[in-house]
């Protein structure tokens, strides 16, 4: 393995695993009204989106381009809008930007492909945050004994969220695929990361 697999590893179970648990939170702490409205989409939204970064560490891996690990570094910084739940989405964005920076300290640059997967992944990804977030409804729910209200994320911004986020991935690891590989540091040396 590359010097910083593991380290980008780790930072994929940990992304992974703070994206379940914000879904968990949203799925069981939500009022009955809202879970009624919205359904399941929104919230599967919410765990795609910030699972994201963990998925292109994982591909970054399988196909050999670290470049992948600092796109998914700097994708996770801005995902802590969806909640403050999110915060512990920085463990995993130093996870993969030391990874980043292990596995591409022997390359002197990126390439034009590498720069632009590394600074141009997390703009899809927001924008789909954004349209998810910002473009809600009002609801009223009623009930035997009373009724609620408030905003609902809709089930097709939820759906427009998940397609965008597929396609950024797709198109990331193509791009990260296709720029050329980093040189592997001079053997005999291990990843201790």
């Amino acid at each position: 393995m590359r010097p910083g697999s593991k380290l980008a590893l780790a930072g994929a179970v940990t992304n992974l695993a703070v994206a379940a648990g914000l879904g968990a939170i949203r799925a069981t702490h939500s009022s009955v009204g809202l879970r009624h409205v919205e359904g399941q989409l929104p919230t599967l939204a919410i765990v795609i989106t910030v699972a994201a970064p963990g998925v292109l560490s994982l591909i970054g891996v399988a196909i050999d381009r670290p470049v992948l690990f600092g796109a998914a570094g700097i994708a996770c910084l801005p995902l802590t809008i969806v909640s403050i739940a999110a915060v512990p989405i920085f463990l995993p964005a130093v996870f993969f930007l030391l990874a980043f920076a292990r596995a591409t300290s022997t390359q002197r640059s990126l390439s034009l492909l590498g720069g632009l997967v590394l600074i141009g992944f997390q703009a899809p990804i927001l924008v789909g945050l954004w349209v998810l977030i910002t473009q809600t409804r009002e609801f009223t729910y009623r009930f035997g004994g009373g009724s609620e209200g408030g905003e609902y994320f809709t089930p097709a911004h939820a759906g427009f969220c998940i397609a965008i986020v597929a396609v950024d991935l797709v198109i990331a690891s193509a791009l990260a695929r296709l720029s050329p590989a980093p040189r592997r540091e001079a053997p005999g040396r291990s990843d201790s990361s």
